[in-house]
């Protein structure tokens, strides 16, 4: 009998611990295409999460480092702020938008073309200080002006 105790108080530990730990999913991240050498580009995500978690830190292999930026009036880049961290309400999808608030990635390293996979990590934080990494790759789509593509991509000037 006190074997069957010890397993219950035991497999109850192990459900309340499992408990504790946030479930975060990313989903529909995507970034306009950008050339290597770009001051900066935008990705924006949804972020699901069953429980209240703060984004504190992102990285992407393709940039020398991401900020998370909060935007008080959408549309309007003069309203833009980096933040240190970003609430991520439980039960509900935050969206990092167009317009609105996202990350920006700072220092593109290499060309990112439509199709190609970014890996984006982002680290959460939880209520008693425990990290947790999410990752996804995000969707390269839209279109580039011929003044911001590689030089080396550029058509020719056309021939009078």
């Amino acid at each position: 009998m006190r074997l069957l105790h010890i397993a219950i108080l035991v497999s109850g530990l192990a459900l309340a611990a499992s408990a504790s730990a946030a479930d975060i999913t990313l989903k529909n991240a995507w970034m306009r295409p950008a050339p290597g050498g770009a001051p900066a580009a935008r990705a924006y995500v949804d972020i699901v999460s069953d429980t209240t978690v703060e984004l504190v830190a992102a990285k992407t292999p393709v940039a020398k480092h991401v900020e998370i930026v909060r935007v008080s009036t959408i549309g309007d880049p003069a309203s833009e702020k980096v933040v240190k961290s970003f609430t991520v309400l439980g039960g509900t999808t935050t969206r990092l938008a167009y317009l609105g608030d996202h990350l920006r990635l700072v220092g593109v390293t290499r060309d990112v073309a439509n199709g190609d996979p970014v890996p984006l990590t982002l680290t959460f934080k939880d209520a008693s200080g425990k990290r947790r990494d999410a990752t996804t790759d995000v969707v390269v789509r839209g279109l580039l002006l011929p003044q911001q593509m590689p030089e080396s991509t550029r058509d020719a000037p056309p021939r009078k």
